[in-house]
């Protein structure tokens, strides 16, 4: 069994392992990035015809997303 480890160059098994690692981490990023890429795109496909159509702009978005718990207050207590 010594004989067969001595013959292996271990330069060659850590450029094959760091390979191996480099092609796996690379595919996690992709999968994560394509995940995330696809709600950004349609985040800014919105902001974009809100702007272009509408003249609404990203900072009244986001006022609004920040007020909604607000709204959603005074319109359940509207209800009741």
């Amino acid at each position: 069994m010594d004989s067969l480890l001595n013959s292996v160059d271990s330069q060659l098994v850590l450029l094959i392992a760091a390979i191996a690692v480099v092609v796996l981490v690379s595919q996690l990023f992709f999968r994560i990035l394509s995940v995330g890429l696809v709600p950004l795109i349609g985040l800014v496909v919105i902001f974009v015809a809100l702007q272009y159509l509408f003249g609404i702009t990203p900072k009244q978005v986001w006022f609004e997303v920040s007020h909604l718990p607000q709204m959603a207050m005074k319109f359940f207590n509207s209800l009741a």
